[in-house]
């Protein structure tokens, strides 16, 4: 895509994402030289509970991406996303947490060529959504809340309106015609219910969870329209 444009209302990743596209040199060894241990987790989390404006930007995307990736997956955005134990792998199975730290690590040199590309938002979605143009050649990609499991997070719907807010998410996608969207979201009745197989592509897959279990997912995708001349 020549152009792309990446909203998310929690700044930390948005910060994040900055400094991997203008600073990931400098963030790099930052990380590498840090041990897997119970006090850099513990460090890390402190410093990302302390304001951001006392610390400079690429000091806080260090201590925000330990804080998540030596930290148990699953718990960005979330209220415990600056809380818990350091994960260690006692079994032979499921992967090892220091192997999935420095994996991360490695995976920012190809994050900065795409990332130094975008320009960034921090609005609310519907908002965002509202500012996209219907044509053809545009695409959505959109990784909203999931029902029920969406409700640990931070910025979501509250229990009593997550059906109404859900509904209204898919009342904005369905206003596109030429654009492309891509929704990724838990299975769930209310997604069967929202999206039917019928006006949308079912795309299943599996997730996996800190404990190595499989999670029940979905990409679903309603096609746009190729521009004149890519046909």
């Amino acid at each position: 895509a020549p152009t792309l444009v990446v909203n998310d209302l929690h700044r930390d990743v948005v910060n994040l994402a900055r400094v991997v596209a203008e600073a990931r040199e400098t963030l790099v060894e930052e990380l590498e030289s840090l041990p897997f241990h119970p006090d850099t987790l513990a460090e890390a989390q402190a410093m990302c509970r302390e304001d951001p404006a006392s610390m400079g930007r690429v000091i806080r995307a260090k201590w925000y991406f330990v804080s998540q990736w030596m930290g148990r997956s699953g718990n960005a955005g979330t209220d415990r996303e600056f809380a818990g134990n350091l994960p260690v792998r006692w079994t032979a199975t499921g992967g090892d947490s220091n192997t999935r730290y420095r994996s991360a690590v490695a995976s920012l040199e190809a994050w900065q060529s795409i990332l130094v590309r975008c320009n960034f938002t921090t609005l609310d979605c519907f908002e965002f959504l509202d500012k996209v143009k219907d044509v053809a050649g545009h695409g959505v990609y959109a990784d909203p809340p999931w029902v029920a499991d969406g409700l640990v997070y931070r910025h979501r719907p509250n229990a009593a309106e997550e059906r109404e807010w859900h509904t209204r998410l898919r009342d904005a996608f369905m206003r596109f015609d030429r654009c492309r969207v891509v929704v990724r979201l838990g299975v769930h009745e209310l997604v069967r219910e929202l999206y039917p197989e019928r006006e949308w592509d079912w795309r299943r897959t599996d997730s996996r969870t800190q404990g190595n279990n499989a999670k029940a997912e979905v990409l679903l995708i309603r096609s746009g329209q190729t521009p004149e001349g890519e046909r």
